[in-house]
């Protein structure tokens, strides 16, 4: 497609490592580092899988669909949507590096020749064409994002007429004082997580800023119940530093400061 390849400084943090493929339980050829969607008894390979699916389910993908995707990390979701809702054109995109590679190598072994996976960060995208896709998917990966605003023009003028964006987000609902301890522990933590800080916005500003750029919001749903709990229940098997992350975002979930929004968002028939 002619996508120019920007060349990135390595990510270190570990969602950006292959760290998850080999430390979290998973199934073969499904690798995932989302936060997973937890139900009632869930292992983490259902619950991050989940995720995917209740994100497919509500893009309405199809055998029809052409599909972008930015930030599928170690590449399980592209199987999700190649495999389990039989979509036969997927871009990926992906930043460069470790989970980059272990994705590359696992779709060329298992011969998905439905994806093309490209590396870079997500204003590589500038290069594509208007109206390519039907659908564009941003699974637990946009709150990384520099610049969302000049983002989501992108992803409308990528998408063709009546074309779905389906992203989840962290909100914030709450304002915290300056000069709060709660303030200087979630600046720590947000900047350990790799979110800026002009992210940190609540569900109704990211609302305002998507119907201003022109979106037309179909749905939108808080997640938060389904995510860091189950999540800070699973880290209790993993590293005590996973543990200690889990459950301080959880106890910032319960205090109201912290919530995880899904969002469906379609581009108008008659939008430019």
């Amino acid at each position: 497609m002619g996508i120019k390849i920007v060349k990135l400084k390595s990510m270190i943090p570990y969602p950006f490592t292959t760290g998850p493929a080999f430390d979290f339980p998973q199934i073969h050829p499904y690798y995932f580092s989302n936060f997973g969607y937890w139900e009632k008894d869930f292992d983490y390979p259902t619950a991050a899988k989940k995720m995917a699916i209740l994100t497919g389910d509500a893009a309405g993908l199809n055998q029809d669909s052409k599909l972008l995707e930015i930030g599928s990390g170690l590449g399980g979701s592209v199987f999700v949507w190649a495999k389990d809702f039989c979509v036969p054109e997927i871009l990926a995109v992906n930043l460069e590096g470790e989970q980059s590679k272990f994705a590359k190598d696992l779709i060329a072994k298992e011969k998905l020749e439905s994806v093309i996976w490209q590396e870079g960060d997500w204003k590589i995208i500038s290069d594509l064409k208007d109206s390519t896709f039907t659908h564009i998917i941003c699974l637990d990966c946009i709150y990384h994002f520099q610049d969302k605003s000049s983002f989501y023009k992108e992803v409308k003028r990528l998408l063709k007429p009546n074309g779905k964006f389906v992203f989840t987000d962290l909100t914030f609902p709450r304002s915290i004082g300056r000069f709060s301890l709660y303030y200087k522990f979630l600046e720590f933590l947000t900047s350990v997580a790799l979110v800026p800080k002009e992210n940190q916005n609540t569900n109704n500003q990211t609302l305002q800023t998507l119907d201003e750029i022109g979106f037309k919001i179909i749905r939108t749903a808080e997640w938060g119940e389904f995510v860091y709990p189950g999540f800070a229940e699973f880290t209790k098997s993993q590293a005590k530093s996973l543990q200690i992350f889990a459950n301080t975002i959880l106890h910032f979930y319960h205090f109201g400061f912290l919530n995880y929004q899904f969002y469906v968002v379609e581009k108008s028939e008659y939008s430019l």
